[in-house]
C-alpha cells in the first residue's frame, strides 16, 4: 500500500532506533565480531503512514514497523537503523548492498521474489473509513453512485475503475473518485463531507479512528490476501535470523502487544512464514 503525506520530505536520514541489548545472547543473537554487532541497516518509506513515518519534528521514526525494529532489535542483539528511502528504490538498494532489509509496508509478491527474499509477518486487511452517521460499506461493489476518495497513487484507483465499470454496467450510478494529495487530505475531505467512503489499508484506517475518536469508523473489506513482509537480498543470512527473531516476539507476546496498539490485533500470524506469496 502505498499512502502518501506530503509533510514527510526528509532527505535520507538514519536514525539510530534502538540500543542495543546488552552482551548476553538470545535464541537469534549472532554475538562475535564487529560484523556480527554493527547495526542493521533497514530502509523505510517515510510516507507509509502509520506504518513508518516521522514524527512532528521530522526527525524522529514512529510507527508499527518502528516499533518492531525495537523489538528485534533486542532479540537481535544489533541495532536496527531506519534510512528513509523511496518505494520504488528500496528493492534495488537491497540487491546493490546499500540496504540490509526493507522494514516498511511491503506486500510479498512472486514477481517480488525473483529479486528479494520476504519474511511475512502480518496478514493483509483492507477495509473502508466512514464517517460514524454514514452507512457501513460492505464491499467495492456496494459503491455505486458514492463519493469515494483515495490519495494519488493508491492501488485502490484500479479496483474503483473496475467497480465503477460494474455499476454501470448493471445500469446503475458510476463511483465519483477523487484523489487527494495524502491521507490527511483524504481524512479532511471526509469530515467536510466532500467525500463519504474511503477504501484503505486497515492500519491506516485504524491511525484514522484513533485521530478522531467517535466521528469516524470502518466496515467491509477488500483485497484481503497475502502478507506485508520484511525484505532482504536474495540469500542473506539475515533472513533467517529475523524470520527465528520473529517468532521469539510472537512467542513471548511483544508482537500482539505492538499489533494492538496500533488496532490491527486481527492481522496477526501464529508463526512467520518466508516468501508465502501465492500471487
Amino acid at each position: 500500500m502505498r499512502i502518501h503525506r506530503s509533510a514527510f520530505l526528509a532527505a535520507a536520514l538514519l536514525v539510530p532506533l534502538t540500543a542495543c541489548s546488552s552482551g548476553s545472547s538470545t535464541g537469534s543473537d549472532a554475538g562475535g565480531d564487529s560484523a556480527e554487532t554493527s547495526p542493521i541497516t533497514a530502509a523505510a518509506d517515510p510516507s507509509l503512514l502509520p506504518y513508518n513515518f516521522l514524527g512532528d519534528d521530522n526527525s524522529t521514526w514512529e510507527g508499527i514497523n518502528v516499533d518492531l525494529g525495537a523489538a528485534l532489535s533486542e532479540k537481535l542483539g544489533r541495532t536496527v537503523e531506519f534510512t528513509s528511502a523511496g518505494f520504488d528504490t528500496i528493492i534495488p538498494g537491497l540487491q546493490s548492498g546499500r540496504y540490509d532489509i526493507a522494514l516498511t509496508g511491503m506486500f510479498d509478491t512472486l514477481e517480488r521474489q525473483k529479486t528479494v527474499d520476504f519474511v511475512d509477518y502480518l496478514k493483509a486487511e483492507n477495509n473502508f473509513v466512514t464517517r460514524s452517521d454514514f452507512r457501513d460499506v460492505a464491499s467495492m461493489d456496494d459503491l455505486c453512485g458514492e463519493k469515494v476518495g483515495i490519495p494519488g497513487g493508491a492501488l485502490e484507483a484500479d479496483l474503483l475503475t473496475d467497480a465503477s465499470k460494474a455499476c454501470t454496467d448493471a445500469g446503475k450510478s458510476a463511483i465519483q473518485v477523487s484523489e487527494f494529495a495524502d491521507l490527511d487530505a483524504v481524512v479532511l475531505a471526509l469530515k467536510s463531507k466532500r467525500i463519504d467512503v474511503s477504501p484503505n489499508d486497515s492500519a491506516a484506517n485504524a491511525y484514522i479512528l484513533s485521530q478522531n475518536e467517535g466521528a469516524m469508523k470502518t466496515s467491509g473489506g477488500y483485497l484481503n490476501e497475502g502478507y506485508f513482509a520484511a525484505a532482504f537480498p536474495k540469500d542473506s543470512e539475515l533472513t533467517t535470523r529475523f524470520q527465528t527473531a520473529f517468532d521469539e516476539l510472537i512467542t513471548d507476546g511483544t508482537y500482539a502487544e505492538i499489533l494492538d496498539k496500533w488496532g490491527i490485533s486481527s492481522r496477526a500470524m501464529d508463526k512467520t512464514s518466508v516468501n508465502g506469496a501465492t500471487f
